[in-house]
């Protein structure tokens, strides 16, 4: 009988990073550590081995409408753990699962609180509150979120055409308002230097001075400077 009972058992292994739930004749009976531990078929025994360690799950294309109806695809990455095995187990069918439909409900309710503009310039935002309300719904079934996070938000159809559009023609009106801000200062540059040189009459010398000095210097020339009466001269010579 004896070896009978010893055929009977099997021997499980609890990892480091599993914790494991012994049931007996369909009843928790304990929460098992990391370790080795046996198990009687005969009198019913069970070990049901969860994974503790942190994953990964994503959700890719779900198409959600903003509240102006546009169409945004989301791929989402949740990052999570389980925090209580037994709820994980005995509280939903799977949590994986749950997981999943939980982060489609509320990432849907997120997106169509905002518009299509708010979405985009909130983004960083968005997946701050997208985690908290998930993470508060998932404690229920024993799942910690860690975080949420936008992997791609893409624009479908005719809507992803027009939007580009609209992002090249604010390019565009930006760079023109530049230039207009560029042409206005060089015109106001040139209306206070020819107001200088209204109100200062030796002002245009004394700037042919400096650009002449500063050509000496450089290449090595020799200026010599005519008075002004026989500069006229030349020229009435000049123009006969």
């Amino acid at each position: 009988r004896r070896r009978c009972e010893r055929l009977m058992a099997m021997v499980v292994t609890v990892k480091e990073f599993e914790r494991g739930l012994q049931y007996s004749k369909g009843r928790l009976v304990r929460v098992l550590e990391a370790g080795r531990y046996r198990v009687w078929a005969f009198r019913g025994q069970e070990i049901l081995k969860v994974d503790m360690r942190e994953n990964a799950l994503q959700i890719p294309g779900q198409e959600v409408l903003t509240s102006d109806n546009a169409p945004v695809r989301l791929n989402l990455l949740v990052r999570y753990r389980v925090a209580d095995p037994v709820k994980a187990t005995h509280e939903v069918v799977s949590y994986l699962d749950a997981l999943h439909q939980t982060t489609q409900l509320r990432a849907r309710e997120l997106v169509v609180a905002r518009t299509l503009d708010e979405f985009l310039a909130q983004r960083a935002a968005f997946g701050e509150e997208l985690t908290a309300a998930i993470r508060e719904a998932a404690q229920r079934f024993g799942v910690e979120v860690v975080m949420v996070a936008i992997k791609d938000a893409m624009l479908t159809g005719e809507l992803k055409v027009a939007y580009e559009a609209k992002l090249t023609a604010d390019q565009r009106g930006q760079a023109a308002m530049v230039e207009a801000r560029h042409e206005v200062a060089v015109a106001r540059a040139r209306a206070n230097a020819a107001r200088i040189v209204a109100e200062t009459p030796g002002y245009l010398a004394q700037r042919r001075l400096d650009v002449m000095e500063k050509a000496a210097a450089q290449y090595g020339n020799t200026f010599v400077m005519l008075p002004e009466w026989i500069e006229g001269l030349a020229a009435r010579f000049t123009d006969k």
